[in-house]
C-alpha cells in the first residue's frame, strides 16, 4: 500500500495556509480545492484571535503586506485557494445559491462582490427579510450597551415558534469580541433573575437548536434561520463618530469579513446599528473615494440597503444595488420566464398539451433558480402545485452522475412548489397516445386535488416579527443633537435593564414647524407644513411647504431622527426638531 488517497478535498480553502496543507496535497492523486475568494483569508491577526492571544481590535496592527517572491510566486500565495489559482486548477463556479430563502438576503453580496452571477431561489411566502433598527447606542469601551439590550429584546419579543412548533435557529453576530462577551454576560446574568425565567427558557430551547453568539472573525461556515446583527460601532460619549472605529472593516480584507457576516441567515436578518444615518446614507461619496466595493464604503452601503429593504423602499434598494454594480463587471444575466423548445420530442409533447389545454397555462423551457424545466403546466390555483414535465432521454440519465444531479434538482424544485412527471423518449416513440393520456390524467388529478404536498408557509413569518420597539432609556445616549450624554449612561450592572419600553414620537402634521438638515450639504432650514400651494417664506425665515410637494410628502407623518429621500432626487434630509 503506497499511502496515497484517490481524492483529497479541501474546504474553506481561502482560510488555509499552503505550508499547513502541503503534506495533504502530496498525499492526493487528485486534489479538489473548494473556497470563496471573497471570504476570510488567513492572517496573523485572526490567528491571534483564535489562539486567545488578543481580544481587542486596538491590538490589530496594520494588515500585513504580502511580500511577493518573484522567483517563486507559489510561496507568496495568500492561501491554498490562491495556490490552486496560480497552478491553473480547472475552475468551477457554484452559481446556485440555496442558503437564502429570500433573494434580498443575498442580493447585496451578489451585486457588490459576485458580479451578479449568483442565482438565488425565490421566496416561498411574502415577508420582509431584513429588519433595520436604528438603535442610536453609545460606543464605549469597545461595546454598545443599547445594541446588546436590543438584541435580547428581539429574542424576547420578536422570535416565536415556526408552524412545526419549534423555534427557528438563531445566531447573534457582533462586530467585535467584546460585544459578543457583553451579550453572553447579559444572558448569564439574567439566568439568575426570577423575572426572566421565560426569557431564559426560550434561550435554553434555542440553544438546543444551535443558538450561538459569534464575532465577525469566527462566524464563517455558520448558518441559521435568523441572524441578529449588532454592528456595535456608534457615536462616542463625545458625540462624535470617529471612522477609525471601523478598523477591521477598513482593512484591505475588511469587505470579506462583511460578506461573511451578512450572508449567514436563511430567512431573516435583524440589523441593530448605531452608525448615524446621515453618515451611512452618504455611501455613494464613500464609494467614489474608495473606488471599489470595499472598506467602510461597502459597509455604509449595506446599512443603506438594509434600511431600504426594511422600509420596503424599492427605489432606494435598487439605487444601492445599481451603485454597487457600477463598480463591478457584470458576468451573468437575469433568468427569463421561458424559451424555445430544444427537440422534436419536446415540441410534440408541448403541442399535444396545447391541443388539450391551450397554451395559457404552458411555459416552455422555464428558468427557475438556475435550473431549466422542459415544460411547466401552471394550474394557476392557490394551493395547487405547478407541474414540471420532463422530456427525458434514457441516454442522458444512464450515468450515475446525471442521475444523482437530477435527484438533487428535483428535490430543490419540489421544495419550491413543483411536482414532477417524466416522459421517457423511448416510451413516447413506442406509444405516444398512451403517454399523453397518462400525462393528461396526472394533470387533472393534481388540479382536482383538494390538498397537496406543498409545505404550508402561511404562518412562517410570524416566527420573526418586525414590531420592534425602541429602548427609550438609550435614545439620548448617542444622539448627535443631545447635550447631556453622561446623564443618560447606565452604569449599574446589578439592576436589570429594561428589555423594551415603547416610545411615542411627535410626527410631522399639517401646520407642524419642522427643523430639517440636508444630509448632502449640511444645510439647515426651518419649514412649516401647510395645506395650500404656492407659498412664500415668512419674515421669520420659515418656509411654508405644501404637504403634497416632494419635500412635504417625504416629511409628512415622519418623526425626529428620520432621514428621508425627497421625491426622485438623490437628496436626503434629516428631521432635527418638530413643533406641533
Amino acid at each position: 500500500m503506497n499511502g496515497y488517497f484517490d481524492i483529497v478535498i479541501f474546504d474553506e480553502a481561502s482560510q488555509l495556509r499552503l505550508e499547513d496543507n502541503l503534506p495533504a496535497i502530496l498525499k492526493g492523486k487528485q486534489v479538489i480545492i473548494a473556497g470563496d475568494e471573497h471570504q476570510m483569508p488567513p492572517s496573523s491577526y485572526f490567528s491571534k484571535v483564535f489562539d486567545g492571544v488578543t481580544e481587542d481590535e486596538d491590538d490589530l496592527d496594520e494588515e500585513d503586506e504580502i511580500v511577493i517572491d518573484k522567483d517563486n510566486i507559489l510561496l507568496s500565495c495568500e492561501s491554498l485557494l490562491d495556490f490552486g489559482s496560480e497552478l491553473n486548477f480547472e475552475k468551477k463556479y457554484l452559481d446556485f445559491h440555496y442558503r437564502s430563502k429570500h433573494p434580498y438576503l443575498i442580493d447585496f453580496s451578489n451585486y457588490a462582490f459576485y458580479n451578479q452571477r449568483l442565482k438565488p431561489l425565490p421566496n416561498n411566502f411574502d415577508y420582509v427579510p431584513i429588519k433595520y433598527i436604528q438603535v442610536n447606542g453609545t460606543f464605549s469601551d469597545h461595546t454598545n450597551e443599547a445594541e446588546a439590550e436590543m438584541v435580547l429584546a428581539i429574542i424576547d419579543k420578536n422570535i416565536d415558534k415556526l408552524p412545526n412548533g419549534k423555534y427557528p435557529s438563531v445566531g447573534i453576530a457582533t462586530f467585535n469580541i467584546k460585544q459578543r462577551d457583553l451579550i453572553w454576560g447579559k444572558i448569564n446574568d439574567r439566568r439568575k433573575l426570577e423575572k426572566f425565567n421565560k426569557f431564559i427558557e426560550k434561550i435554553n430551547e434555542l440553544e438546543q437548536n444551535g443558538f450561538f453568539i459569534k464575532n465577525l472573525e469566527n462566524i464563517q461556515g455558520d448558518e441559521c434561520d435568523v441572524i441578529i446583527l449588532s454592528t456595535t460601532y456608534g457615536v462616542t460619549k463625545e458625540k462624535k463618530f470617529p471612522h477609525t472605529l471601523l478598523k477591521i472593516i477598513n482593512s484591505k480584507s475588511g469587505y470579506r469579513l462583511l460578506n461573511v457576516i451578512i450572508t449567514r441567515a436563511k430567512y431573516k436578518v435583524y440589523v441593530c446599528s448605531s452608525v448615524p444615518e446621515n453618515i451611512f446614507l452618504d455611501y455613494k461619496n464613500y464609494l467614489n473615494v474608495e473606488g471599489a466595493n470595499n472598506r467602510r464604503a461597502v459597509f455604509f452601503a449595506y446599512l443603506a440597503y438594509c434600511k431600504a429593504v426594511s422600509e420596503c423602499n424599492s427605489e432606494m434598494r435598487l439605487s444601492v444595488l445599481t451603485t454597487l454594480a457600477e463598480n463591478t463587471s457584470k458576468s451573468a444575466g437575469f433568468d427569463f420566464m421561458g424559451g424555445d423548445l430544444e427537440s422534436p420530442f419536446e415540441e410534440e409533447v408541448y403541442q399535444s398539451l396545447a391541443d388539450h389545454f391551450g397554451t395559457e397555462k404552458l411555459i416552455p423551457q422555464l428558468q427557475f433558480a438556475g435550473f431549466r424545466i422542459d415544460i411547466v403546466y401552471d394550474p394557476k390555483k392557490v394551493g395547487v402545485p405547478k407541474i414540471a414535465i420532463e422530456c427525458d432521454g434514457a441516454k442522458y440519465h444512464s450515468s450515475r452522475e446525471a442521475y444523482l444531479y437530477d435527484l438533487h434538482r428535483q428535490k430543490i424544485l419540489e421544495n419550491h412548489g413543483f411536482v414532477f412527471h417524466r416522459i421517457w423518449s423511448t416510451n413516447w416513440w413506442r406509444n405516444s397516445s398512451r403517454e399523453i393520456k397518462q400525462l393528461i390524467g396526472f394533470i387533472k388529478h393534481i388540479e382536482s386535488s383538494q390538498s397537496s404536498n406543498l409545505t404550508d408557509f402561511s404562518s412562517t413569518a410570524l416566527a420573526f416579527t418586525d414590531d420592534v420597539e425602541i429602548i427609550e432609556e438609550y435614545i439620548s445616549q448617542a444622539s448627535l443633537f443631545d447635550t447631556d450624554v453622561e446623564s443618560a449612561t447606565i452604569k449599574s450592572i446589578n439592576k436589570p435593564l429594561p428589555i423594551q419600553i415603547e416610545i411615542f414620537k411627535d410626527e410631522v402634521q399639517i401646520n407642524s414647524k419642522v427643523h430639517v438638515k440636508y444630509v448632502n450639504n449640511g444645510k439647515d432650514i426651518n419649514i412649516q407644513m401647510v395645506s395650500t400651494e404656492n407659498n412664500i417664506q415668512d419674515k421669520s425665515g420659515v418656509q411654508k411647504v405644501y404637504y403634497k410637494s416632494p419635500l412635504g410628502n417625504a416629511l409628512f407623518k415622519r418623526s425626529v431622527g428620520d432621514v428621508v429621500k425627497i421625491g426622485n432626487l438623490d437628496h436626503f434630509v434629516e428631521i432635527i426638531k418638530i413643533a406641533n
